[in-house]
């Protein structure tokens, strides 16, 4: 998985902001940041973390993005969410000390990586981690739960737009354009992290554009009404009117 590389610190790394639990004392984050690994790289479509392996560590994407993905019982494959800059990675390894989906590169990725038996050292140390590491996995668990309605009771474009916008706040989160970017994802993972088909999800997307709320050119999109896409996105059926 590479070599450490201290290179670059928690405190001026531009995601500290985002990756760094804000709730902790100074002395706290120091400690946090030299528990860090740093520097470690993977080429696209590499594996960080395999189904099945026994849960060593977590990771947070420094550059790049990935997908968290497994395989069902009849061999199609399911992605359950994108790993941007700054997110934590591996976290449902918690569940029953292994992990359960795969981290795959979806471009050239650089993270950090922090093992598990430090990380639970200092968390019985260090209050404001532990509530942090709480919070992340309550964040997790209310993920998969709005998933898993989005699944049950919004249709296609209702899916596909919720996806559009949740991209766009993290990435606004990032200080970077909310509204103009590329997809690291292909339009197949995307049906797959949606429950849709493939087919589905270009209907959708081109039903978007001729509304004028999107401009799609190849994995660039720019989003162009924003709020439209919000209004439809909580809205049980409330895209019908594009079909």
């Amino acid at each position: 998985m590479g070599t450490k590389n201290t290179e670059l610190s928690c405190g001026n790394c531009a995601l500290s902001r985002i990756c760094l639990p804000a709730n902790l004392s100074a002395r706290e984050t120091r400690i946090l940041a030299g528990a860090v690994e740093r520097g470690r790289e993977l080429c696209t479509g590499a594996r960080l973390i395999r189904a099945g392996t026994r849960m060593d560590a977590l990771y947070v994407v420094r550059s790049g993005s990935a997908k968290s993905c497994g395989v069902l019982k009849d061999g199609e494959e399911y992605v359950r969410a994108f790993n941007l800059p700054g997110e934590v990675a591996g976290l449902e390894g918690f569940a029953n000390g292994h992990h359960t989906s795969d981290l795959v590169a979806l471009e050239p990725l650089r993270y950090c990586r922090i093992s598990i038996g430090r990380l639970e050292r200092m968390m019985e140390t260090l209050p404001g981690l532990r509530r942090e590491m709480l919070r992340l996995l309550g964040q997790s668990l209310e993920d998969t739960q709005r998933m898993r309605i989005e699944v049950s009771m919004v249709d296609a474009r209702g899916r596909l737009a919720s996806f559009l916008v949740d991209l766009s706040r993290r990435l606004e989160r990032r200080n970077l354009s909310p509204t103009h970017f590329r997809l690291s994802m292909s339009r197949r993972d995307i049906a797959r992290h949606l429950g849709l088909t493939l087919e589905t999800v270009s209907r959708a997307l081109g039903a978007f554009r001729r509304a004028g709320w999107v401009e799609v050119k190849a994995r660039h999109i720019k989003l162009l009404r924003p709020d439209m896409l919000s209004g439809i996105s909580f809205q049980n059926g409330g895209s019908r009117a594009l079909l």
